[in-house]
Order: structure tokens, then sequence, then C-alpha cells
């Protein structure tokens, strides 16, 4: 069976909006992003949080969305 695999909309403390690919749940994600808080000083950026995402999951990436209008 294929993995789910969810698209998440970020936003990080520089309030700039980033989409991320990944195969965690929503909790899974949550615990990540505390933990990252207390490694970080309470300051989460999207493109470090990404790469710390990576670790956890290897499939996770970046992606961009963009309008399709037909």
């Amino acid at each position: 069976m294929e993995k789910k695999r969810i698209i998440y909309r970020l936003f990080d403390d520089h309030e700039e909006k980033h989409y991320v690919n990944s195969t965690l749940d929503h909790q899974k994600l949550e615990e990540l992003v505390e933990e990252f808080k207390k490694e970080n000083k309470d300051k989460v950026f999207a493109k470090e949080f990404i790469s710390f995402l990576h670790q956890h999951d290897p499939e996770a990436m970046e992606v961009e969305v963009r309008d399709f209008f037909f």
C-alpha cells in the first residue's frame, strides 16, 4: 500500500507561507515543531524546519503551489 502524502501550508516566524509535502500526520508534525522550537529558541523558520523535517521524513520536501485556471 502506498503511503499517504499530505501537503501542509506553513507560516513561519517571518510570516512567509511555505508548502511542504510529507508522509507524517498532523500530530507527528506538531511534535516535531515543538522539538525544533526547543532546539532553536522558539523560532521556526521554514527553510531550517524543512531540513530538520527531512531527517524524520526523508520524502518530505518543499513544494511550489501555483494557481491554474482553465
